[in-house]
């Protein structure tokens, strides 16, 4: 079996969770002898591919051009949703013009107008007329548009799947494809370790990571914080009130590989995630494999994945981060977390899934 993926521009330029999850999940069907070919652009004949594989359900600007050439090409869509709705982060969280917009339209004008620019600036690679634009800038029409173009829809959680036929009315072949972690990096130390000690943070600086909250909540408590990773590509005056916010007990680290990462895993106590959604975070779940207690908040898929084994916080309330961040490092870590997550949540298991849904989607039909 032979399958294109379709993947955003810039997926290792400016790497994130997605670029794990699309480059460990190649991986591991490659192992199972499926060919994946990743791509920005559609090559011109499609008739060498069994199926054509589009990520994030948001990025419309990309994945509409993509779906109506595999639907004229005859080639089954295989969707990895990747999708959570903003609306809480819209209202709360997002910062600067976009925060403004958001908060003085709404989030459903907000994301349209967000859709328009985007495809704005993309016009000259696509080629289509102004009038083309307005009438393809509607968001949910888009997504709908999307969504039952799919032979087969590829969400991480049974949480997510309700989200998009609550929110969009659409029901198509689903296979839930978990999240998931580096067994063969992040897992106990193999070796002796200092006692473990502080709080540790791993994810671009970002208003949707909501890094400052936890720097505020954690002010003048003496409780150590450790913030990995880089300034995400719009989020530099984030960053900058970050830095600005932060005291002595705080630390910035650049981004790490994954073996270095999994050596601050393993020397903190608790890692913290106060994120105004996650679904859910490849960084819990290779802090859960590294032994770390997890806070996290409520929003996204985090239940479904942590159950009673994480502590939750308020996004938008610094004492509820604290609480649980005291209270988180009062108490043990889970092993039955990270047994689970070993068990349940590797890069095999999300290529199982996947592979399954190829199977699935030339019997389905659009």
């Amino acid at each position: 079996m032979r399958v294109l993926w379709l993947v955003r521009r810039n997926l290792t330029q400016h790497p994130g969770g997605d670029t794990t999850q699309i480059l460990q999940t190649a991986a591991a069907l490659r192992r199972r002898g499926i060919t994946v070919d990743l791509a920005a652009d559609a090559p011109e004949d499609l008739a060498a591919y069994d199926a054509v594989h589009l990520f994030h359900l948001d990025r419309l600007w990309e994945n509409i051009p993509h779906c109506r050439r595999a639907r004229t090409a005859h080639r089954p869509i295989v969707l990895s949703t990747i999708y959570w709705p903003s609306d809480e982060f819209d209202r709360g969280g997002r910062t600067g013009l976009q925060g403004t917009l958001a908060r003085c339209f709404g989030s459903a004008t907000y994301q349209n107008l967000r859709l328009l620019q985007r495809r704005l600036l993309h016009c000259g690679r696509q080629r289509i007329c102004p009038i083309g634009i307005l009438r393809d800038s509607t968001f949910r029409d888009r997504a709908v548009e999307l969504l039952q173009s799919a032979a087969v829809l590829l969400p991480n959680s049974l949480a997510e799947q309700a989200e998009i036929e609550s929110r969009f009315g659409v029901r198509r072949p689903t296979v839930i494809v978990p999240n998931a972690a580096d067994t063969s990096t992040f897992g106990p130390p193999t070796h002796p370790a200092p006692p473990r000690a502080g709080v540790l943070c791993v994810g671009r600086l970002e208003p949707r990571k909501n890094q400052l909250a936890l720097i505020e909540a954690l002010r003048a408590t003496g409780i150590p914080l450790t913030l990995v990773g880089q300034t995400g590509r719009f989020s530099g005056a984030y960053g900058r009130r970050c830095r600005r916010a932060a005291g002595a007990n705080v630390r910035f680290v650049g981004p790490q590989p994954p073996a270095e990462l999994a050596r601050f895993y393993h020397a903190a106590r608790v890692h913290a995630c106060v994120s105004w959604y996650e679904t859910p975070g490849l960084a819990s779940l290779e802090a859960a494999l590294c032994g770390c207690a997890l806070v996290v908040t409520p929003g996204g898929s985090t239940r479904e994945y942590f159950g009673d084994e994480a502590v939750y916080a308020e996004p938008d309330d610094p004492a509820s981060i604290r609480a649980a961040v005291e209270n988180a490092l009062t108490r043990a870590p889970s092993p039955g977390l990270a047994e689970r997550v070993a068990r349940q949540y590797t890069w095999d298991t999300a290529a199982a899934a996947t592979a399954e849904a190829y199977r699935l989607a030339p019997t389905t039909g659009v």
